[in-house]
């Protein structure tokens, strides 16, 4: 398993350039966080027209408490992408709606009091109808955000979420494209290095997609 250390060591070897501190304007370990995220937050996918699914070891279980004026409140604070599941504090399971669009065609002013009979996430606001007249504990599952690789423990950071087989072809990869990018911006005609490691990225990526169930990938469809 590659530690930030080892990682930062391993772009370090690439891609420094001794008359340049790393890309110029970004350091190594906040392009190596940047892949992390973007990775578990979803890019798109080379399958299909769809965004790449979450990152299993990323479901968590939270919950929210509703209030009694108003239709929505925030989602936990580590949310990042995916509602999967909601259940009420008796126990009974929540439908989610498909869209936000879906929701409001149903609940257009969002006004009903009553018992929770459906919910959706927008915007990272927990939406829910009926309102209830005392506040409830809602049970969500969810996937969380990655938990950034920081300087004080590099040496015991790894990249969350990431499968350890892929750490090295997806985020070095990763840091080679965005590196370069930065290096051949403003050039005429083709950037080789940068579409060089975009595309050893995107190989990796799409080795990550194919490994994570076919039931995850069909609920990003677009």
């Amino acid at each position: 398993m590659a530690t930030f250390a080892e990682l930062k060591t391993r772009a370090t070897n690439l891609f420094q350039d001794p008359d340049r501190s790393d890309s110029g304007t970004v350091s190594f370990g906040d392009l190596l966080n940047q892949g992390v995220s973007e990775i578990a937050g979803g890019m798109q996918s080379s399958l299909g027209d769809w965004v790449t699914p979450p990152l299993p070891e990323l479901l968590v279980i939270g919950s929210i408490d509703t209030v009694t004026d108003a239709a929505y409140v925030s989602m936990p604070s580590n949310f990042q992408r995916g509602l999967q599941l909601a259940v009420r504090d008796t126990g009974a399971e929540v439908d989610i709606a498909n869209s936000f669009i879906e929701f409001t065609e149903t609940y257009p002013l969002l006004a009903r009091s009553g018992i929770i009979s459906e919910v959706v996430e927008h915007g990272r606001n927990f939406y829910y109808q009926g309102i209830p007249t005392v506040s409830e504990t809602v049970t969500l599952h969810y996937y969380r955000k990655p938990v950034a690789m920081v300087d004080e423990t590099e040496d015991t950071d790894t990249p969350d979420g990431i499968p350890e087989h892929l750490h090295y072809a997806l985020l070095i990869n990763f840091v080679g494209w965005k590196m370069n990018e930065f290096i051949e911006d403003g050039l005429e005609g083709e950037t080789p290095n940068t579409q060089k490691y975009m595309n050893f990225f995107l190989a990796a990526l799409k080795t990550l997609e194919l490994s994570i169930p076919d039931y995850k990938r069909e609920l990003q469809l677009i």
